[in-house]
């Protein structure tokens, strides 16, 4: 599904993009999109991260089982004594339906969604199993800078604040560190309008294209 979403945002973007190439207001148009286009494309990485921790639980709920009740017995024995967490009783099961996890796992609705990557590898050691905790864990650290990165530069879009403006350049100065990302890189200066970044041409594709594929490279192997 997100393979799908990020060939269609893609192909909407080349459309329009070819369809004003005459067109007077063409770069600020281009800004605008690219933008756009960018803050859609993460939104739709991040529900597929949600979705791809929901179907890992599905499949083995047993280490969130124990982890849960280790934290629910933990909080019981602060606030009532050791008496009262011996008396507790748990019944768990390996299998439990999609609607289920999403009470338990998701209850306010919001998606399962992180700071940042590392963060995000943190919860997966925790609640998954070994064979898929792995496939988590296996984000390099040229991927993780790709996802934070992007994941700042989706904020200052949503944002415009000083905070993450500052959280964003500071990403983008790091983020081909180790020869990884090297298009996406913002060189010497600030970054300020963000469309202008992104749309801008890097080895013969603009930044928007370099992210989108970055991030289903990332989405095909975890």
């Amino acid at each position: 599904d997100f393979g799908v979403a990020t060939r269609e945002l893609i192909d909407h973007f080349d459309r329009i993009d070819a369809a004003i190439l005459s067109h007077g207001t063409r770069e600020g148009d281009l800004s605008r999109l690219a933008t756009q286009a960018f803050l859609a494309l993460f939104v739709s990485f991040e529900r597929f991260g949600s979705d791809l921790l929901l179907a890992y639980l599905n499949r083995d709920f047993t280490k969130y089982q124990q982890d849960l009740q280790s934290r629910i017995t933990s909080s019981v024995r602060d606030k009532h004594g050791v008496g009262v967490s011996l008396r507790l009783n748990f019944s768990s099961t390996k299998h439990v339906s999609v609607a289920e996890l999403e009470e338990i796992v998701d209850p306010t609705g919001w998606n399962l969604t992180f700071a940042n990557t590392v963060k995000l590898k943190e919860y997966a050691d925790r609640v998954l199993v070994p064979a898929y905790s792995v496939r988590i864990s296996s984000i390099s650290p040229g991927e993780a800078r790709l996802i934070d990165t992007a994941r700042a530069v989706r904020d200052f879009i949503a944002h415009q604040s000083k905070g993450a403006k500052k959280r964003m350049n500071e990403c983008l100065a790091s983020v081909d560190q180790g020869g990884h990302n090297l298009h996406l890189a913002k060189g010497v200066s600030e970054v300020h309008a963000v469309g202008a970044y992104l749309k801008a041409n890097q080895a013969g594709a603009r930044r928007l294209h370099h992210y989108a594929e970055g991030l289903q490279l990332v989405a095909r192997h975890i």
